[in-house]
């Protein structure tokens, strides 16, 4: 069978007797106020009949940006991260770019090799949720190799870059509050060991939340690893074995309530009546749990837009120096069964 002849602009001009700097405007979205409506149309008309699709390589070579963007996620099928990917690639397709998504799974040299990797492809910028330890890498990117470099989720402070967070300090704050007025006397913070500055300031957030309500903090840090593994879930329980007393807990992440949800039904503890629980990041199985679990929500659809908004502004001032995008956005306290404290309800 012949194979089926590709249309070139060329084409589409001779057919249609338009000039071919006009259907390129059209095409590349640039005929606004510059071209009639009644000729936009005859030529988007013409190129959805034969199916025009642009030459992507001689585009690349004529203007060098090849219309990608990458979002290197730490775990890309994390409902959390997955939600914020397809809000972007919404956003991102309606301004002419593409989304690649990819994991690094916490991982330094993977993400190193990741970043090489897109770098011998020309993508056009990198929205990062950096994996621990690559401070050093992402500044080297944004000052020796003038890379478009967006950060996701967390942050550096010794050095000056662009990034789209949550306010974690006063959404833990804001969580412990909600324990406490639900009756907690004696509240647990179960997060990762970690330098990431997310899981700082929720620490943070914690700590400076029960500062004037219980004698010290009651807490537990496990490493990255062992967030969603039966070994982890042992931890936990011998936390909890070891705490008695504890009868609110605060979970830093959506896999550390799941693994300690799972831990808590082990010990056949009753989540509201013995102790109560509040986790960062939503899922549906949270609402779906019995009880329904209490969240701090992230905004992801703010989020998203924020990304994609910051790295299109630092795409068209990619040789201004000056420009920096930063944006922290509160999270959204969702109260459900898991934080009504019967047991004080009672009283």
């Amino acid at each position: 069978m012949k194979k089926k002849q590709r249309v070139s602009i060329k084409d589409i001009s001779k057919e249609l007797g338009i000039s071919i700097t006009t259907i390129s405007f059209i095409i590349n979205k640039k005929a606004k106020n510059r071209i009639s409506d009644e000729v936009i149309k005859k030529v988007e008309d013409y190129i959805e009949k034969v199916g025009y699709e642009p030459n992507t390589s001689a585009q690349t070579l004529r203007t060098g940006k090849t219309k990608t963007i990458v979002f290197m996620a730490e775990d890309i099928s994390d409902p959390f991260f997955s939600a914020v990917a397809k809000e972007m690639e919404e956003i991102a397709y309606k301004n002419g770019y593409k989304i690649i998504y990819c994991s690094t799974e916490n991982n330094k040299d993977r993400a190193a090799e990741l970043i090489s990797l897109f770098q011998n492809r020309q993508v056009d910028a990198f929205i990062i949720t950096p994996p621990e330890n690559f401070e050093k890498e992402i500044q080297e990117l944004i000052t020796q190799k003038n890379e478009v470099i967006m950060l996701f989720d967390r942050r550096y402070t010794s050095t000056e870059h662009n990034y789209v967070i949550l306010d974690n300090f006063n959404g833990a704050k804001m969580a412990v509050n909600k324990l406490i007025s639900s009756g907690c006397k004696n509240i647990a913070y179960v997060g990762l060991k970690s330098d990431f500055s997310c899981m700082s300031e929720r620490l943070e957030g914690y700590k400076d939340a029960i500062k004037d309500h219980q004698s010290q903090p009651i807490s537990l840090l496990l490493p990255f690893k062992d967030v969603k593994t039966k070994a982890g879930r042992i931890q936990f329980e011998k936390f909890i074995n070891k705490h008695t007393a504890v009868d609110g807990i605060l979970f830093a992440t959506n896999g550390l309530a799941i693994n300690g949800l799972k831990g808590l039904k082990e010990l056949h503890k009753n989540i509201p009546d013995e102790l109560a629980v509040i986790t960062f990041d939503d899922r549906d199985l949270f609402e779906l749990h019995t009880p329904s679990i209490s969240v701090l929500s992230q905004p992801v659809p703010a989020m998203a837009t924020e990304l994609i908004k910051g790295t299109l502004e630092l795409l068209r001032a990619k040789n201004d120096k000056n420009e920096i995008f930063q944006k922290i956005l509160p999270g959204n306290l969702i109260t459900r069964d898991s934080c009504k404290l019967t047991i004080y309800d009672k009283k």
